[in-house]
């Protein structure tokens, strides 16, 4: 059986308060782009295993794939084992969901192929990580609260990406202990009919400011990808993943940003609508 995990960016992302148990509140929009992990799945086996196709090691039990499985097998007195294999073109680390939509995406099959209904898989996908339970959905695009558990679906727009991940990462806990949130505050929200590209507050994300005061290279990528025609750029996640939004393909825009970036990655991509 195999399985397509898609990437996520973060059209907008807003931070708006901490709560007590550390997690922080937030107000975004998550939006399923074409950019995909593949995924082997082989039941009936009599041991588990795990292999990646990609350029760094994965230790097993950091993986989320394997606590997707464990998690799920103890959960519902599952007695076989599952083989799995992973084509990885999902960068990690890079704010893009590669690892919440692999754990999301093997839920949700391991749902269909036990027999298990959606709603048993949520408090599952929930201790998993915040943004699993997106990829548990069928939703394109949702509005997220919470810690990123409460989804509404929302409208996918037609739009193109040109992703830009720089050759590092950056760790999500970093970016929320340095973003220094000393109170809670409202969200500034979107109108749900217009692509939030379009919207006069443009594309927020609060983490902006503390990445790019880290990582000057930030403004560089920014202006590349406004001279190259843009409508709007924008951090995924607490990056490091840096995005440009178009309206046409920009084949050409891509060809010339590959001349142009060293020692990174350079993806293009559209909104799955």
């Amino acid at each position: 059986m195999w399985l397509i995990s898609p990437a996520k960016i973060n059209l907008f992302l807003q931070v708006l308060r901490k709560r007590e148990d550390n997690y922080h509140e937030i107000y975004s929009l998550f939006q399923k782009i074409s950019l995909y992990d593949e995924i082997e799945l082989r039941r009936g086996k009599t041991e588990f295993s795990l292999s990646f196709s990609c350029e760094e090691e994965i230790p097993l039990e950091k993986n989320l794939l394997f606590k997707t499985w464990r998690l799920f097998k103890e959960a519902f007195s599952v007695g076989e084992e599952i083989s799995l294999r992973v084509k990885k073109r999902i960068p990690l680390g890079a704010g893009l969901g590669g690892g919440s939509s692999n754990a999301g995406t093997l839920l949700k099959a391991l749902g269909q192929l036990f027999g298990i209904p959606k709603d048993k898989l949520y408090p599952l996908a929930i201790k998993l990580g915040a943004d699993v339970p997106f990829f548990l959905e069928d939703y394109r695009a949702a509005l997220a609260r919470g810690i990123g558990e409460h989804l509404e679906e929302a409208p996918s727009f037609e739009a193109y990406y040109l992703l830009i991940y720089p050759g590092f990462k950056i760790e999500t806990a970093w970016a929320y202990q340095n973003l220094n949130l000393t109170k809670a505050r409202e969200p500034v929200y979107y109108e749900a009919t217009l692509p939030p590209w379009e919207s006069p507050q443009g594309l927020i994300n609060d983490f902006k400011v503390l990445i790019y005061r880290h990582y000057p290279i930030y403004h560089e990528l920014e202006r590349h990808l406004y001279d190259l025609g843009a409508i709007a750029v924008n951090l995924s996640g607490t990056g490091s993943t840096i995005y440009g939004v178009f309206g046409e393909p920009p084949v050409e825009a891509y060809a010339r940003l590959k001349k142009l970036i060293k020692g990174g990655k350079i993806f293009l991509a559209k909104n799955l609508t």
